[in-house]
């Protein structure tokens, strides 16, 4: 599992991929629900001309929650519940692609842009004829429609039925198109999707990585995940709205050709045209991102391999050990600590190999009994590692570190001893100087009388009578 910094990223190969799916499609319904009344409002404002229904997103929803009720914001919702297959499809190529890119580039960046770009296009294959369908559906209201067909009304003009408007829609799509009808805007859909998801999941992980250096070591990873997503997904909704906006209008209104609706579009709306519906999509993409980044993260630790869950547990011990070293160089840490794991099972699989390689289980067990019975008139407990590996080395390292203070104590109270016999010899020493100074100066006085004396005696006897 690779580290940035201290985001985990967890690989395909990590997990358990029956619980992955289980999960993923919960996950992906339950992000559905959530952002399918904006991912209407945006189409309805994509399609229609300048402002005729409605001056916005939030003006949109009042509308539609005014004339249809909660139901109106889920219109064609049990038909595009059926881009659920091509969710897993999605996740199943974008991993699958990260695990081949790695082959040629360890480059986080590298890796999310091209299996982002590949997932897509899987995915859109799937998804296309869905959207045509549910995008019709989504059009419609009461009394009247916004695109190319409509469905039947009942006998009482209470509006659309409320079954049968699927194979409505499909019927007259088939009338009109035939079954090229359904991939009507496949082109524009890669053009959207593709970048869309190539761009989304690299800027993801560059905000991830930006915002992990700017906060605190302890900020939980959840953060980054949080603000980062809704950030990738703006970024790549500005940037791919223009053509998601040519999209839906070559899908609903039946164009044929994206340039046309380009200058169209350009011609009846301006350049402001291709950004029709971008708060929509930005509103709804900012929960979704948040779930799906937060989720999928979550579901690939739910999902993770039980041998490597205990792994991560580990290793999170091993960092705890080194935290220094961990906030300095994560990715160094990680390289030491898969060493040491490689080095320490293959010594395992080598001692097991020469055991069952000479088939003398028996004669093993005995020196294993031996080694028990010695040990029997020993008090001391014999050392067994806990599995904690910070207490460990410090069961290990504690006695011999106390036994070395000892031993520095002993040395240090000996010098001293020395130390303060040395400075008695030395006090003994000043005084006998001393006592040598005033002994030489009083001789040195006597001497000098004595010179005195002996000056005059000879001043005297040298004098004439």
């Amino acid at each position: 599992m690779e580290d940035k910094r201290n985001i985990q990223i967890i690989e395909w190969e990590h997990l358990d991929k029956k619980k992955f799916y289980v999960f993923g499609v919960a996950m992906t319904m339950m992000i559905r629900v959530s952002v399918y009344p904006f991912t209407l409002i945006r189409t309805r404002l994509q399609v229609q001309k300048g402002k005729s229904l409605y001056h916005g997103t939030f003006d949109a929803f009042i509308k539609i929650l005014r004339a249809d009720g909660v139901t109106g914001l889920y219109r064609g919702f049990l038909v595009n519940t059926f881009t659920l297959i091509s969710g897993q499809c999605y996740v199943t190529t974008y991993e699958l692609t990260r695990k081949f890119v790695a082959d040629y580039s360890q480059s986080n960046t590298v890796k999310s842009l091209v299996a982002g770009g590949s997932a897509s296009l899987v995915a859109q294959s799937i998804t296309v004829p869905i959207d045509v369908v549910s995008q019709h559906l989504m059009m419609q209201r009461k009394g009247e429609r916004m695109g190319r067909f409509q469905v039947r009304g009942s006998p009482e003009g209470r509006g659309v039925v409320a079954f049968g408007q699927t194979k409505d829609i499909i019927r007259q799509i088939l009338r009109a198109d035939g079954l090229r009808g359904f991939y009507r805007g496949y082109v524009a859909s890669l053009l959207t999707y593709i970048p869309n998801s190539a761009v989304w999941w690299p800027f993801y992980h560059f905000y991830a990585e930006q915002i992990s250096y700017l906060c605190p070591k302890e900020c939980p990873h959840i953060v980054f995940q949080a603000v980062s997503g809704p950030l990738a997904a703006a970024t790549a909704s500005v940037l791919t709205n223009p053509m998601d906006v040519i999209r839906t209008r070559v899908q609903v209104e039946g164009k044929s050709s994206i340039i046309l609706t380009f200058r169209q579009l350009m011609a009846e709306e301006g350049p402001w045209g291709l950004m029709k519906g971008l708060s929509a999509r930005i509103i709804s993409a900012t929960p979704s991102s948040i779930v799906i980044v937060v989720g999928y993260e979550s579901l690939k630790k739910l999902s993770l391999r039980p041998e490597l869950v205990d792994s991560r547990h580990c290793y999170q011990r091993f960092t705890d050990c080194y935290k220094r070293l961990y906030q300095l160089q994560p990715e160094m840490t990680q390289r030491i600590y898969d060493k040491f794991i490689t080095q320490l099972q293959t010594s395992v699989r080598e001692e097991i190999s020469e055991i069952k390689a000479e088939g003398n289980l028996e004669a093993v067990l005995n020196a294993l009994d031996k080694i028990v019975e010695d040990r029997k008139d020993q008090e001391e407990p014999a050392w067994r590692p806990s599995g904690n590996p910070e207490a460990d080395l410090r069961s290990a390292l504690v006695p011999y570190f106390r036994q070395q203070r000892d031993a520095l104590q002993r040395h240090v109270r000996k010098q001293e001893a020395e130390n303060r016999r040395l400075a008695e010899a030395v006090v003994a020493g000043r005084q006998q100087v001393q006592e040598l100074q005033r002994r030489g100066q009083a001789r040195q006085q006597a001497w000098q009388a004595l010179h005195r004396e002996q000056k005059e005696l000879v001043a005297v006897l040298g004098e004439p009578e």
